[in-house]
């Protein structure tokens, strides 16, 4: 169940849990979640759990109920978290409530015609990174680039961070890529006869091809949801972070001003942050970069999909190598990753019509998904490596 607090309900909320006089700017769009952007109040009394207040301020993330029963899945995440930061990758971190603790379960009252309902939920506060999502800005070749980039520098630092095989194999996500069979018995959502036979059979060739070459993928811990809204980008001429994603001899070149991997329009925008570890998996590598390239293929502006896709291909292979199996393979993953979001996003907008948000991906998904299914794996893989 999502959470329903009102903006009136945040400011005691954040006092009583983080010790942080605020005012809220705004409810910011989310898929099953509630966040709100707030901002310290100029007099407030610095708590002694934050050193110094964010100047961007604050988002509130009041988790959905059935995610909130798993405590310790998100205690992995806030590792994930924490870890990334401290190897100076840009991501909003998470605060300390009073209590010392990075999560909090808060309380919210439902009525009903049967009464009050309560539900359980948990609440965690980021420092506010500022920038526009992907879905806001035309995409660039460059941009494209960075974007893989970042996913494969992501991957590459979670690499060091020592996590039990018992908390790997506790972490669900139902976004997890290789969830996507169990939503066979869910494609009734799908009114079109034609979609609906489209999608059971990427269904039945991406559960064939796993059960086949499972496990010769190489894999890790991944963020499992590059989607555009969980991309933050800024101006070139205003991003300090860009360089968090470059490799060392990247870097090199471009201090010693030679010409960068991908040449790029100075005033365009670059990657500056990568956000909400919600749906972190340990998963196949090949998996991360093909739900990057779905939801580049997605967007509305700038390139052609497999020119997208190239690039951001191009630039997750400077960090993370895939075999020419996992390569083979990119075609069917990135149909199962939009066969997945065009489900999941008619399930949920079924039980929340009003959420408009929901349906940012799935108006988009049918034309893209339509035409990478008349083309075979061999067709994708080389259209994408030429381009």
């Amino acid at each position: 169940m999502r959470s329903s607090f009102k903006v009136s309900d945040v400011p005691a909320l954040v006092i009583d849990t983080f010790g942080l006089d605020v005012v809220v700017e705004t409810e910011l769009d989310s898929y099953d979640d509630q966040n709100f952007l707030v901002k310290v109040n100029p007099k407030s009394t610095k708590p002694v759990n934050i050193q110094q207040f964010c100047q961007h301020g604050y988002v509130l993330k009041i988790l959905n109920s059935d995610d909130s029963k798993n405590p310790d899945i998100i205690g992995v995440q806030t590792r994930m978290i924490l870890h990334l930061a401290k190897k100076g990758f840009p991501t909003p971190e998470p605060v300390l409530s009073v209590n010392a603790n990075y999560q909090e379960e808060v309380q919210a009252t439902y009525s009903t015609d049967n009464g009050c309902i309560h539900s359980k939920h948990i609440a965690r506060l980021f420092e506010f990174k500022p920038g526009k999502t992907l879905d806001k800005v035309p995409l660039t070749t460059q941009l494209c680039y960075e974007i893989g980039l970042g996913a494969g520098r992501l991957d590459l630092t979670l690499q060091s961070l020592n996590i039990s095989d018992e908390s790997l194999s506790s972490m669900k996500s139902k976004w997890n890529l290789s969830e996507l069979p169990g939503l066979r018995t869910s494609t009734h959502v799908i009114s079109s006869n034609q979609q609906r036979a489209v999608v059971e059979k990427i269904i039945d060739e991406f559960e064939e091809c796993l059960s086949t070459n499972y496990d010769c993928f190489s894999k890790g811990l991944i963020h499992g949801d590059l989607n555009e809204c969980n991309i933050l980008v800024e101006k070139h001429s205003t991003c300090n972070s860009s360089k968090s994603f470059r490799t060392n001899q990247e870097q090199q070149n471009v201090e010693n001003n030679n010409e960068s991997k991908v040449s790029g329009p100075d005033d365009g925008y670059g990657l500056c942050s990568i956000i909400d570890f919600g749906d972190s998996v340990y998963s196949p590598y090949v998996f991360e970069v093909a739900i990057a390239i779905t939801y580049v293929m997605l967007n509305k502006h700038g390139i052609p999909p497999l020119e997208g896709a190239h690039y951001v291909l191009k630039g997750y292979l400077e960090h993370i190598k895939l075999t020419d199996l996992e390569l083979k393979y990119l075609r069917i993953f990135i149909c199962a990753r939009l066969t997945q979001s065009l489900i999941m996003g008619n399930i949920a907008h079924s039980k929340d019509p009003e959420n408009e948000y929901i349906l940012i991906h799935v108006k988009r998904i049918w034309p893209v998904l339509e035409n990478l299914w008349r083309k075979s794996n061999n067709e994708v893989f080389n259209e994408i490596i030429k381009c």
